[in-house]
């Protein structure tokens, strides 16, 4: 199947738009799923090290109601799920936030491939260099999943808003060039049947017009050419009969 330049230009500038924005958005989106994944844990870490650091004391003195107000304190930060102390033994002191996350089981979110909508970690309750028990943290990480979610859409609607234009530009750039082929082609086809006073006169200046100046030069000395055969020719008519005449007058002398 024949395939013209302007199908040509927008299939291969399509083809290379659509690749080169896939890299570009899968390594974007690679990167921002990973820094999202790493700056989600450094700060569970730290949340769980600060609280497991704040509720030690109050662990040690079986402070049941300042452990509670502290679990009731950390739950209300902004992000967090909930909160939870646990002595050594695993026995529960407190705990406060959302009940469906208070529910679920406990299970650290570490090397995950993909971010959880619970993200839970914890921390030791260590003093002196003993175990004390351990703080559960969960953060709710809905929001910036959320988030990921809706800049991938909108990268993608920008990404095929992008592949649309450069494929109308395509277009138009293919019609406007292949329309000044095609009135070329005419014009060398006009040429060739005789019309020796056709000329292209492209108003551009590219190397489509250098083409058509050239053609046109060419078409010029052709009709230079043209010119000059058809003088000839005129000159050996006039010759022809001017040796016609002098034929019959010998012819009539004699």
């Amino acid at each position: 199947m024949k395939l013209s330049l302007r199908t040509q230009a927008v299939i291969g500038i399509g083809l290379i738009e659509i690749v080169m924005l896939m890299i570009l958005l899968y390594s974007v989106f690679q990167f921002i799923t990973r820094s999202t994944t790493e700056e989600v844990e450094r700060r569970a870490e730290s949340i769980a090290r600060v609280f497991a650091a704040t509720a030690a004391d109050d662990v040690l003195s079986l402070d049941l109601g300042a452990l509670q107000s502290f679990v009731d304190a950390a739950s209300r930060t902004p992000g967090t799920a909930f909160a939870r102390v646990v002595d050594y033994e695993g026995h529960l002191l407190a705990e406060a936030g959302n009940s469906d996350a208070l529910l679920k089981p406990f299970r650290e979110s570490k090397n995950l491939e993909s971010l959880p909508d619970l993200y839970m970690a914890k921390a030791t309750i260590v003093k002196a260099g003993l175990n004390y028990g351990w703080i559960e943290i969960g953060l709710d990480l809905r929001n910036q999943k959320q988030g990921i979610a809706s800049l991938r859409d909108r990268s993608l609607l920008i990404a095929t808003i992008e592949v649309l234009l450069a494929a109308i530009f395509s277009i138009a750039a293919g019609y406007y060039l292949v329309r000044r082929l095609n009135h070329m082609r005419q014009v060398v086809e006009r040429v060739g049947s005789g019309e020796v006073r056709t000329r292209i006169q492209d108003p551009m200046s590219d190397e489509v017009a250098d083409l058509a100046h050239e053609i046109d030069r060419l078409v010029e000395q052709t009709n230079w050419e043209r010119d000059r055969q058809n003088e000839r020719l005129q000159e050996l008519e006039e010759l022809n009969q001017l040796l016609h005449r002098k034929i019959s007058e010998l012819q009539r002398r004699i």
